[in-house]
């Protein structure tokens, strides 16, 4: 049975304006991601923080619960196309709770945009 499902499309022109100033890294990416995340994603380059960052919208649309932030999840790249999700004590209360069994994730990147898509199913 499906919990919830979350889509998020970022532009990528648009999101290396705002999460990079002069090629450094901007505030906001300190407020959202993990130190963990931001040392990963240093080693992938600027598309995996818009990966990142898409795939949190789209999980929280997902979840669709105000008691979580950013860092309550983490995404974490082991090449461009495989990663794995990891989630904070808070999250894996919110999920036995509400009897969520499993997170499906898929991303698909172009010149232009990255689209998330997150499928939570529950038993």
């Amino acid at each position: 049975m499906i919990f919830g499902c979350g889509i998020d499309i970022e532009e990528i022109e648009r999101f290396n304006k705002h999460y990079f100033d002069k090629g450094i890294l901007s505030n906001l990416v300190y407020d959202i991601f993990t130190s963990k995340e931001i040392e990963n994603f240093s080693v992938f380059g600027k598309e995996a923080f818009l990966k990142g960052f898409s795939f949190k919208e789209a999980f929280y649309k997902a979840l669709d619960n105000t008691d979580v932030d950013f860092k309550d999840i983490e995404i974490i790249f082991s090449n461009d196309k495989d990663f794995e999700i990891f989630t904070s004590n808070r999250i894996k209360e919110i999920l036995m709770k509400e009897r969520i069994t499993d997170i499906t994730a898929s991303f698909h990147i172009s010149d232009q945009y990255v689209v998330f898509k997150v499928l939570l199913k529950k038993l």
